[in-house]
Formats: structure tokens, C-alpha cells, sequence
């Protein structure tokens, strides 16, 4: 941020040495480079990478801070929510509205993650309460089920193999891929054949808005909520694959938080709602 050793110490009211000390610790420590010292100084790869890291640990200390000076004056504390891009579209809205109503005064932190990220979230703390699809793992969550969900895959009329699909289906997959918004990582995947590997490929990516536009285009087949189905207008655009023994999925869907934090006062409201 500030371009320089020398800038850096002035900023930090440290000497250049001692930052450039810091530094080469750090560097030591990880066994990587993390600054390019060349002119002008920019970070490496790794080094981008522990940016935002630090810049995560920075912002959280400083919410911690805040939070704390206005539980010290009596405010009620910040009830922070992650939400999937289905419960932000149909289900959040008037859960968050009624919340509002039993708790006027309690702030809201409120952000949009992929599905599958946001219970590891909630086990790590980053957020109290998660509205999003259930996981076959739920220990040590505090869940309550808010619907049933069903997904169809689809791709687009425009996808240049679509005559391979009508001919033979399992095989109009190798030729294409799948838009997801999730990776599993290696060790999460159980030995059996996951969806994921009947595709020629798989594309993470994360804006559903974006996957539609892909799937206009002819790029790839992505699994789309029923409900995206019934108020979006892409039906003219779409084919949905129910040729594929796998075509349709149902989720659950509803909102769970860690045990510990169940007993708080905002998570106990907000779920209050739900169950009403």
C-alpha cells in the first residue's frame, strides 16, 4: 500500500530496517517470497494471497472492536447471516423484514456466498447463522428445515453438441461442461463417481447470473433451482436434460448456527421467525 520500505516505517512509525526485518522473518517462517524487490516493489503470488488473508484478519479485528464499544453501551450485538443466491432471492427478504420487526435495533451484516461454502463459514465462525441447502454433514449445527427444493439441469438451445444429447444423453455430457459454484476438494470426495465426473470438464463459477448467460451462449449445463424455472423468463433459451438419470435433485433448504451460538439472543429471534 504504501510502495516502499521507507514509506512503509513512516506509516507504521517504525524504522525501515525494522520493517524490512519483519518482513524477511515472515518470509522465513513461510519459506516463500512475498515481496518482488525489484522497482517498483509489488507483491508476489503468495504474497497476494497472505494480503487478503491479512486484510480478512484486519477487517475482523476491527468489526470485533466496534461490536465490542457498542456491547459496552448497551447495543444489541450484530447478527451476522450467509446466504446462498436462492434464499437471498425468494426466502431472505421477508425472514430478514420479520426479524426486523421482533429486533429494530440490532445491526445486520448480511452476505451472498456459494451454498456449499457457507456452512464451513458458519463452523469457523465467520458468520452466526447460515440460510442455505443442508450437507450430509450437519453435527454440531442448531438446524431448522425451511423447504424442500428441486434442481433440473439444463443447458442451452444454443449448445453446438445438443444433437449428441437426443442420440445418446450420458454421452452429450463428456462434450460439455458443467457450470458449478463449488469445487469439492480432493479429500471431501468419497471414492464413488461424483456428477461431477460424467462432464468433459468443470467450470467453478460463482454468479448464477453468469452461469445463465453461459448457458444462452451454448457453454456448458448447470443444476437450476425449480424456482428459477418458474419466475425467470429462460424457458425459450434452456432445454432441461431429464434424459440424464440424474436430471432432477432435491435439497433441503432452511438455516442452522454452531450449537454454542444458538443461545444467543439474535440467532434465538431470528430463528423464532422461521419457526413461525
Amino acid at each position: 500500500d504504501q510502495g516502499g520500505f521507507k514509506n512503509a516505517g513512516d506509516y507504521l512509525r517504525l524504522s525501515q530496517p525494522a520493517v524490512s526485518q519483519s518482513l524477511a522473518n515472515l518470509e522465513r517462517k513461510l519459506n516463500e517470497t512475498l515481496i518482488n524487490r525489484a522497482s517498483p516493489i509489488k507483491p508476489t503470488n503468495i504474497g497476494l494471497e497472505l494480503l487478503k488473508h491479512a486484510r480478512y484478519i484486519l477487517e475482523s479485528e476491527q468489526s470485533f472492536q466496534t461490536q465490542l464499544e457498542r456491547m459496552k453501551h448497551g447495543y444489541l450485538q450484530t447478527l451476522s447471516i450467509a446466504v446462498d443466491h436462492l434464499t437471498a432471492s425468494y426466502y431472505a427478504p421477508k425472514l430478514i423484514a420479520n426479524f426486523h420487526k421482533i429486533m429494530p435495533e440490532a445491526d445486520i451484516k448480511i452476505t451472498h456466498m456459494p451454498a456449499r461454502e457457507i456452512i464451513s463459514a458458519i463452523r469457523n465462525g465467520q458468520y452466526q447463522v447460515g440460510l442455505g441447502p443442508f450437507q450430509k454433514n450437519m453435527s454440531g449445527l442448531k438446524t431448522i428445515e425451511l423447504m424442500t427444493e428441486e434442481s433440473r439441469l439444463i443447458t442451452g438451445i444454443n449448445n453446438p453438441d445438443i444433437d449428441i444429447y437426443h442420440l445418446n444423453p450420458l454421452n452429450f455430457l463428456k462434450h460439455t461442461n458443467l457450470l458449478a459454484s463449488y469445487l469439492d476438494e480432493a479429500d471431501e470426495r468419497p471414492s464413488k463417481k461424483k456428477i461431477r465426473d460424467y462432464f468433459k470438464s468443470t467450470w467453478q463459477v460463482n454468479d448464477i447470473n453468469l452461469q445463465l448467460k453461459l448457458i444462452k451462449l451454448g457453454i456448458g449445463a448447470t443444476f437450476l433451482a425449480k424456482s428459477f424455472l418458474e419466475v425467470e423468463n429462460i424457458s425459450e433459451d434452456i432445454i432441461i436434460l431429464d434424459k440424464i438419470p440424474f436430471s432432477l435433485i432435491s435439497k433441503q433448504y432452511g438455516i442452522y448456527s454452531l450449537n454454542q451460538n444458538a443461545a444467543l439472543e439474535t440467532v434465538q429471534n431470528f430463528m423464532k421467525v422461521l419457526n413461525n
